[in-house]
């Protein structure tokens, strides 16, 4: 028994045909997707195709993220607030992507479930958490340790932070895949997880593929994203070649340039010019090699049964 959990795509399409490709030739027999589809990267319907098409042909779950709450709740609120920028450029180009088919898959799925599979363990599943979408899961956190003990499973699969790995208190278990689409930590290589299901138990196997970073890139170009969103696909760029996220730190520190400078920022209205400044400051500009496609590492797939972190 082979399940496959994919978490966190965020519409880099080229990364989820790789994972769903190697899961299939060594023959995973159910699929469980949780959430954050869409957003950061180009072509958002490339990936609703990929997976309206895995929903026909496989046995999967899904499960909704805080993604696509966010394009929930700006279609419920009359479609006000967003903007060709660096705040929230990427989110309207995600938006002005999708369809209803898209928006009422979206409003179907719930934000937890549990899976139960005869002869195994059952899983309680969730993108965040099991109360909110947006809700992180660290290793040692409190709310981590509480919403393992309000648990009625042994075994909690949630994803949300892009941090690949395993974490135990007492006998629960917290499995998160990482991220297909913008991983962390993994330098090019998409991450997911699969649990091996034997002689009545679950073992996770990690891994983390290589893919075609450099059509990923070219695509910002071409979908027009680089320019809809300018700073945040810098970000983007950066973490998918490198594995390092600087999105949130650059957002504080734009929006603290911005307070510094007019005595107030009020997200999404922050001027480009402080994302510029903000950027500038993290040591990321185009002419860098990380925007020339060059990957720091390119290589065989890692995996392992799974790491403690």
């Amino acid at each position: 028994m082979k399940l496959a959990i994919l978490s966190d795509i965020h519409s880099n399409h080229i990364a989820l045909r790789a994972c769903l490709d190697y899961a299939l030739n060594i023959g995973v027999e159910h699929f469980l997707f949780l959430g954050d589809y869409i957003s950061d990267c180009p072509y958002p319907q490339k990936t609703m195709e990929i997976l309206y098409d895995m929903k026909q042909k496989y046995p999967c779950h899904f499960i909704r993220g805080n993604r696509e709450d966010y394009m929930l709740n700006y279609h419920a609120n009359g479609e006000k607030g967003w903007y060709y920028c660096s705040s929230c450029g990427s989110l309207i180009y995600t938006y002005e992507n999708l369809t209803m088919k898209d928006l009422n898959f979206f409003d179907g799925l719930d934000i937890k479930g549990r899976i139960e599979i005869d002869g195994y363990p059952a899983l309680s599943i969730c993108h965040g958490s099991m109360t909110s979408s947006k809700e992180l899961l660290f290793k040692d956190e409190p709310n981590t340790i509480e919403a393992l003990q309000n648990l009625d499973t042994e075994l909690l699969i949630c994803g949300h932070t892009h941090e690949q790995g395993t974490f135990e208190y007492g006998n629960r278990k917290v499995v998160n895949p990482g991220s297909v689409g913008v991983p962390m930590d993994s330098y090019g290589k998409a991450q997911f997880v699969i649990l091996h299901g034997n002689q009545g138990i679950w073992q996770e196997e990690y891994l983390q593929l290589p893919y075609d970073v450099k059509a990923e890139l070219k695509e910002f170009k071409e979908s027009g994203l680089d320019w809809k969103a300018p700073m945040w696909t810098v970000l983007i760029k950066h973490n998918l070649i490198t594995g390092i996220n600087l999105n949130n730190n650059v957002l504080k520190r734009a929006i603290e340039i911005c307070e510094k400078e007019t005595g107030e920022a009020n997200w999404p209205d922050i001027p480009e010019k402080y994302w510029e400044q903000a950027v500038e400051e993290a040591g990321l500009f185009q002419g860098n090699e990380a925007f020339q496609g060059v990957l720091p590492y390119e290589g065989e797939i890692q995996k392992s049964g799974g790491r403690n972190i």
